[in-house]
């Protein structure tokens, strides 16, 4: 299985987890997410968490997928949305980041959002320009700093770039 189909399998096996207590960026069923990033609040003690996560949601989930194979590419660890960007940019021709995508999304690749949100899609757009993700962070409204990792329809308008992992 290439990369991006194992990214977004991946990202739809953890549809469901939410944080504990609700809206406190925290929890054992998303703690996961916290200690795949590079970012701590809290100082260098394990198990920093209680700060939005959707970044470090995708980072997990690209590390999964990634799994102990040999890449050309550095393993994502960056909790900021738009930090992605800056990351693929930095990688060699593995990542393909498109700013603006025009309409060029695939199941698999990172979607950076223009509200400061990143997610991964799990279609491509369809004829009206629709697309389904699968997000960290996330709310039944749609919002960037929510409760949840959930299945998520967003219109390609609403996103920045998308990055392609082209292994």
């Amino acid at each position: 299985m290439k990369l991006p189909s194992l990214i977004a399998a991946i990202a739809e096996s953890k549809v469901g987890l939410k944080e504990s207590p609700a809206g406190s960026n925290r929890g054992p069923e998303i703690q996961e997410f916290f200690d795949a990033d590079d970012y701590d609040p809290n100082g260098s003690s394990p198990g920093d968490s209680g700060y939005a996560w959707c970044a470090a949601f995708v980072c997990r989930i690209v590390q999964l997928a990634m799994g102990k194979g040999k890449w050309t590419f550095v393993r994502p660890t960056t909790a900021k949305a738009w930090g992605f960007e800056k990351w693929s940019l930095a990688q060699d021709s593995s990542t393909w980041t498109k700013k603006p995508h025009g309409g060029d999304i695939a199941r698999g690749d990172v979607i950076v959002f223009r509200f400061s949100h990143v997610g991964i899609a799990t279609s491509a757009p369809d004829e009206n320009g629709w697309i389904e993700t699968t997000e960290g962070n996330t709310n039944l409204k749609g919002e960037r700093e929510g409760i949840a990792v959930m299945k998520k329809t967003r219109h390609v308008s609403e996103i920045r770039s998308r990055i392609r992992f082209r292994v």
